[in-house]
């Protein structure tokens, strides 16, 4: 289970370790968690401020992840494979879904809490990759969730 939020311009994240089952019962206000810690009641505070919350996509992709060993703040990642799909959200299933990049496309993915690494600024103006915003969860909103809700909404009208 994992809580992330961003504040000006840092994503923090807040976790916690569960079987599938329990997380899943949680969610759905079926249980309380079993472990009682500082980032459980933020879960629980989390799940009372938001009434009615309930799993309606599953996000899966493959990561490739990089540290330099002279500045282990300082990482890259890189996902690829990025799937979304909104039925069959098991944990235990296939990995199956919709792309949400273009075919051969990869996400790259900087992470550091200070300044970038001088060579790493001179390697992306080299190959003229520039800051850009990408959420995996807000394209899977955009391109498939809301497109959905949409129909439904037209249908029932």
């Amino acid at each position: 289970m994992e809580l992330k939020k961003k504040y000006k311009k840092v994503v923090y994240k807040r976790r916690i370790s569960l079987p599938e089952e329990e997380a899943m019962e949680w969610v759905s206000g079926e249980r309380h968690c079993r472990q009682d810690t500082q980032i459980s009641g933020e879960v629980d505070y989390f799940l009372r401020y938001y009434r009615g919350l309930r799993p309606v996509g599953f996000l899966s992709y493959e990561r490739e992840a990089y540290y330099a060993e002279e500045q282990e703040d300082f990482r890259v990642t890189f996902d690829d494979t990025i799937l979304f799909r909104q039925e069959d959200l098991s944990l235990e299933s296939e990995v199956y879904g919709t792309p949400l990049l273009p075919e051969g496309s990869v996400l790259m993915e900087i992470k550091c809490s200070g300044e970038i690494p001088i060579w790493m600024v001179r390697a992306l103006s080299e190959e003229q990759i520039y800051r850009t915003s990408f959420s995996k969860y807000g394209t899977a909103y955009r391109t498939i969730i809301y497109p959905n809700l949409a129909k439904e909404e037209a249908a029932h009208a």
